[in-house]
């Protein structure tokens, strides 16, 4: 029978560790280039609106975890009170609500409830990304105010520079 000294286990526990590290590099790696592979195919307006809202939803959450953001999605589906994503970058607290449309605008009502959940969630910024348009009264409404449109050329933009 052959015993191990102190020193050879504890070796080998950090050559484990050290292993283990590694390989979480190399899954983490292939993990973040395959979402901006699966980002990259949706680089034209057309293909954006071809995704049904879940899939939309996705891939908001897949930009913004590539743009740096640690993103959660909201676990009610269908009716979630206005929030889709709840975002963190540093100490700034965000929201975000997507908005799959095919021609209709995003209308100053949407932009009003973000503006209240903001308050509501105590969050620094609101999001709201869309596929279409937005009115221009939403335009004027955040002149002064810490929310961001992102409307569908815009969002294309942003996908495209990854």
């Amino acid at each position: 029978m052959q015993y191990y000294t102190d020193i050879q286990i504890f070796s080998t526990g950090i050559l484990l560790l050290f292993l283990f590290l590694f390989l979480f590099r190399i899954w983490h790696f292939f993990s973040l280039s395959s979402s901006k592979r699966y980002l990259k195919r949706f680089c034209h307006l057309k293909k954006l609106k071809k995704l049904s809202w879940g899939e939309f939803e996705y891939l908001c959450k897949l930009l913004f975890e590539e743009e740096g953001w640690k993103v959660t999605e909201n676990e009610k589906k269908g009716a979630d009170g206005g929030v889709d994503l709840w975002m963190k970058k540093r100490r700034t607290k965000a929201i975000v609500q997507c908005k799959k449309y095919e021609d209709a605008r995003v209308t100053i009502k949407v932009i009003r409830e973000m503006y209240g959940l903001m308050y509501e969630y105590d969050v620094d910024e609101a999001i709201i990304v869309t596929t279409s348009e937005f009115t221009k009264e939403c335009y004027r409404f955040i002149e002064d105010k810490s929310i961001t449109l992102i409307n569908g050329e815009s969002l294309v933009r942003r996908i495209s520079k990854l």
